[in-house]
């Protein structure tokens, strides 16, 4: 437990200056020109690693938690920073941690991962709208176990219905699973999924499949 607030530490991950020093510290990672572009809503979105981290010292410094998170992040995109590169559709660290973060939010098992991941590169390709409902929800800053009709209409840059392409920046925090995913599509001409009411994804390659 620590004395740090969560304004404190928000104030802190939504610093520009400290973005500029992050650049600094982790040249591969941070790339401030991306994390504080204007439609971006929070420059460290998705940067910041999910693990247990351990300390030995009372309280320790809030900039040494988020590094810490922040290190564990650089370690992979340092790893995969060759094949980030060719890949164009995601060919820097934010693009590929934005996509990374789809992923994380739309996989209910790690083994769709890389079929969605498909799903996605494909509608990139054709162009389609990746039209995935967690960015809606992102875009609204709110959690809904639905996302109706008139949610899919929300006027916000990260609204895939309404914005080819990616979004601004991540829409959450993604871990290996879903980086590997990214990296390592599987190959397929699906272009369609949805998730039945037992969590299950159906995929389909034409708008009639996937309607049945």
């Amino acid at each position: 437990k620590t004395t740090h607030t969560a304004a404190a530490f928000l104030a802190k991950v939504n610093d520009p200056a400290y973005i500029q020093e992050l650049a600094a510290k982790f040249p591969t990672l941070i790339n401030p020109e991306e994390m504080l572009a204007e439609n971006v809503k929070y420059p460290l979105e998705g940067y910041l690693y999910p693990a247990t981290y351990p300390y030995f010292e009372e309280n320790p410094p809030l900039t040494l938690i988020i590094e810490q998170m922040i290190e564990e992040t650089n370690k992979y995109v340092v790893q995969y920073q060759d094949a980030i590169a060719a890949n164009k559709w995601i060919n820097t660290p934010h693009k590929f941690l934005t996509f990374s973060s789809l992923l994380e939010k739309e996989a209910t098992g790690t083994t769709d991962r890389a079929t969605i991941a498909s799903v996605f590169f494909n509608r990139l390709a054709e162009p389609m709208p990746l039209q995935t409902d967690p960015t809606v929800l992102y875009a609204l800053g709110e959690h809904k176990d639905r996302v109706l009709y008139k949610d899919l209409e929300v006027q916000d840059p990260y609204n895939t219905y309404q914005n080819a392409g990616l979004p601004p920046g991540p829409i959450a925090t993604a871990g290996a699973t879903s980086f590997e995913a990214t990296l390592s599509p599987s190959k397929t001409s699906y272009l369609y999924f949805l998730a039945d009411k037992d969590g299950k994804n159906h995929f389909a390659e034409t708008y009639a499949e996937h309607q049945q």
